[in-house]
């Protein structure tokens, strides 16, 4: 804790060091990973990713609005690209009343990629953005809780 307030004060690790230690994750805990930083972003969620998910891996409702979440654990130097995007983006069929479908990875999107999700009402998070996300709310306690070996200052 600061003397000044009582939000607890974080040692973050760099950058390039938290996105490999997300890169290394096992799929599924990417997925509870993923769902624990939209409940920080104020949502209510479901990890649902499994074998024979459908490809959707978490759902988000914030009121009466619904997310499907595709999250793609990726390894450094793996790009989602347009097929995958445009596969994803058929996930709002699935499920009722879908207001957003969103793919997060660890690696990056090609540059077709993001120019498709536009086009196809999705919105992509790559591994950068999600820590920019993590930085914005600070939500750096996800990390506790994900990894055993990164703790509060």
């Amino acid at each position: 804790m600061t003397e000044d307030s009582d939000q607890p004060e974080y040692a973050t690790p760099s950058k390039a060091y938290l996105r490999r230690r997300l890169q290394r994750m096992d799929p599924y805990a990417f997925e509870a990973f993923v769902g624990d930083v939209w409940e920080h972003l104020g949502w209510h969620t479901r990890v649902v990713g499994e074998p024979g998910d459908r490809g959707i891996d978490v759902i988000a409702v914030n009121g009466e609005k619904k997310q499907l979440i595709q999250a793609k654990r990726y390894g450094p130097n793996t790009t989602v690209g347009s097929p995958e995007v445009q596969q994803y983006a058929s996930l709002r069929l699935q499920e009722e009343n879908v207001d957003q479908v969103t793919i997060v990875t660890t690696g990056e999107f090609s540059r077709q990629a993001q120019e498709l999700a536009p086009d196809l009402d999705v919105i992509l998070v790559d591994g950068d953005g999600l820590l920019d996300i993590l930085s914005e709310i600070e939500a750096f306690e996800v990390f506790v809780k994900h990894f055993d070996d990164i703790h509060l200052k």
